[in-house]
């Protein structure tokens, strides 16, 4: 089992229902994924310092910024106010879906293709979202529920773009 995998059922198990976002989704999408080492999710309830540190999350400084790690030593970052590229929590959670991994009792929710489709455009990360956008374009563009995908950005001219980008990387 993937390392990213094995460590967001821990999360799971440990936080309760959360909806992984980034590399994770990315990695149940598609199979496949670039490097990392962080675990984003969004979840409903927001959870305090106390109840992260009770679990054995850890949560240090670094560089004048405040990191959160699992008690395995993943980097997480947790989203459950403000919203994820311009996508309201509610939605990604609402139009996430559920993935099957090793076996049947081994569930993790991840972000649905399309909000993760325009996260990743809208976030535009070079080395980090070009390459997840251009995996999700050669193995899931014929997925793609373009009626959804235009619902949650609202925006024509970034619908137009989405859709010339996601065809010039699956060439």
């Amino acid at each position: 089992m993937h390392p990213l995998i094995r460590e967001a059922l821990k999360i799971t198990e440990e936080l309760g229902p959360v909806t992984f976002v980034g590399a994770v989704a990315v990695l149940l999408h598609t199979k496949n994924t670039r490097e990392s080492q962080d675990l984003d999710f969004a979840i409903v309830k927001q959870i305090s310092q106390d109840e992260l540190l009770n679990k054995g999350y850890k949560i240090v400084t670094e560089n004048r910024k405040e990191k959160t790690y699992t008690p395995r030593g993943f980097k997480i970052d947790i989203y459950s106010e403000r919203p994820l590229n311009r996508i309201p929590i509610e939605t990604i959670i609402e139009t996430s879906q559920n993935f099957t991994v090793d076996n049947k009792d081994n569930i993790v929710n991840a972000m649905g293709l399309e909000a993760l489709i325009l996260a990743k455009f809208r976030a535009n990360r070079p080395e980090q979202d070009h390459p997840d956008l251009k995996r999700l374009a050669i193995e899931r563009k014929g997925n793609i529920k373009w009626d959804l995908l235009e619902s949650l950005s609202g925006d024509k001219y970034e619908m137009a773009s989405i859709k010339v980008t996601l065809d010039t990387l699956s060439r």
